[in-house]
């Protein structure tokens, strides 16, 4: 909808439907895709002589109510927020306006570091330590879509721990990511307790020790 009011509400439904069946959810794209004219997928997004501060209402509400458990950034370029780095490579986007003004504490995800808006413009490393610094938590690649690369994972880790090793990213960014993702786990964990009588130990998604009592109540419901 173009009524900020509107998306705040239906937002705010989607959210808690999900939160009732213990699925965390990931608002996008911010500070707003509404207005861009073309596709971040195919190239280079210029929105600003398009966006307006509407745009962040939504974000700023459900913020407000606590309902945000992340926030997905937009490969977007807005020159009155940054005049140099889309909405995902930037500091001023993600840490001054969603992290200072908005108050967002949460997690942030990117959109997907393959699409040609990011790809297309910089290179891996580029790319990685910007959205770092910028103030993502975590990088998605979704390796689907234009450009493929059965490396790109071992590729983003290694390039990853060579900005630690260089001193380009510090340990104390990487970790003040792990106790976002940590915070964001336990609210999970508290959900699944409540839906499945679990012991607070147990997240969905651990690799060695989810067990499912009533499958079919879950699988029928998703």
């Amino acid at each position: 909808s173009a009524d900020p009011a509107v998306v705040e509400r239906q937002g705010e439904i989607m959210i808690n439907a999900h939160h009732e069946m213990g699925v965390l959810c990931a608002v996008k794209h911010f500070p707003g895709h509404g207005s861009s004219r073309d596709d971040s997928h195919e190239g280079f997004v210029d929105v600003s002589d398009t966006w307006t501060k509407k745009e962040l209402a939504p974000f700023s509400a459900l913020i407000s109510k606590g309902l945000c458990d992340m926030v997905m950034t937009a490969h977007i370029f807005n020159r009155s927020l940054d005049a140099k780095y889309p909405a995902t490579l930037s500091q001023a986007t993600i840490g001054g306006l969603l992290r200072g003004q908005l108050g967002f504490d949460g997690v942030v995800v990117t959109d997907d570091m393959m699409m040609k808006a990011i790809s297309d413009h910089f290179g891996l490393e580029t790319a990685v330590e910007k959205a770092v610094h910028a103030g993502a938590d975590i990088l998605l690649f979704g390796n689907n879509s234009y450009k493929y690369d059965p490396d790109i994972m071992q590729k983003a880790f290694d390039t990853l721990k060579s900005l630690v090793a260089s001193g380009r990213i510090s340990a104390d960014r990487i970790d003040e990511s792990y106790r976002r993702i940590s915070t964001m786990k336990s609210r999970l964990r508290k959900t699944w307790d409540k839906l499945n009588g679990g012991d607070g130990e147990t997240i969905p998604g651990d690799r060695d020790s989810i067990v499912f009592e009533d499958k079919a109540k879950y699988i029928s419901s998703s």
